[in-house]
């Protein structure tokens, strides 16, 4: 069994100790990139969700395997390393939609998107459609992350970016909006109306970073041309 096949089994079991050192050796022998490791442990925390859904796990196993997979994304990219003090990589909305409690993969994704640098407004959970305009109106975001794992929660991202949207004369721009969750597909984010979606915390950060490096783009050639 391989390094990670190993990391991804012991995460699933919850065994801190077991975790930590395979997560250490796979970085100090370089048998795997920072970006594998971690879409492991996303991988594992994933079935960790699934087994709570059926009840075999309950939800203090949500908390800490939550708690693991920041311990191993210290140990995998420390924060320190990965941007220049005092200097934020953009400012994130997020919250998960009105009608929908789950938060493990909003709390793995704000997480990330702070070792990377950003400024991450996390609203909490549950979070009603005109708390996000309002929050929105108030820090003029680089980019809204809406997440939900529930059929409910696409109605609230739906009716979340309609109100947004409608409110883009008032806000003077129009944020992008991306979506969240274990269950959220292209077909969803067609259906709701956003920019992007991703079930995986990495690629959702890369979107964020293409996402803002194409505002600050546009942003200079407009200023170049006045």
């Amino acid at each position: 069994m391989s390094t990670l096949d190993s990391l991804y089994q012991a995460l699933i079991n919850l065994d801190e100790e077991l975790t930590l050192r395979l997560a250490r050796e796979a970085v100090e022998r370089g048998e795997a990139a920072p970006r594998m490791i971690l879409s492991t442990c996303q991988q594992a925390l994933r079935m960790v969700g699934e087994r709570y859904e059926r009840k075999e796990y309950f939800l203090a196993a949500l908390v800490m395997a939550g708690e693991l997979f920041n311990e191993v994304l210290e140990i995998v990219q420390p924060p320190q390393e990965l941007s220049e003090p005092d200097v934020s990589s953009g400012t994130i909305v997020l919250g998960t939609v009105g009608g929908d409690i789950h938060d493990i993969g909003k709390n793995v994704f704000g997480t990330t998107l702070r070792s990377y640098g950003f400024n991450v407004i996390d609203l909490g959970v549950d979070v009603s459609k005109e708390t996000i305009l309002a929050e929105v109106s108030h820090t003029h975001p680089d980019v809204v992350c809406l997440s939900g794992l529930i059929l409910a929660a696409f109605e609230s991202m739906k009716a979340t970016t309609k109100l947004i949207h409608l409110h883009v004369p008032d806000l003077g721009y129009r944020p992008p909006i991306v979506l969240g969750g274990g269950t959220v597909d292209s077909d969803i984010c067609d259906y709701v109306g956003a920019d992007s979606w991703s079930t995986d915390a990495m690629e959702g950060l890369r979107i964020c970073q293409e996402l803002i490096g194409g505002e600050r783009e546009a942003g200079a050639t407009e200023t170049g041309r006045a």
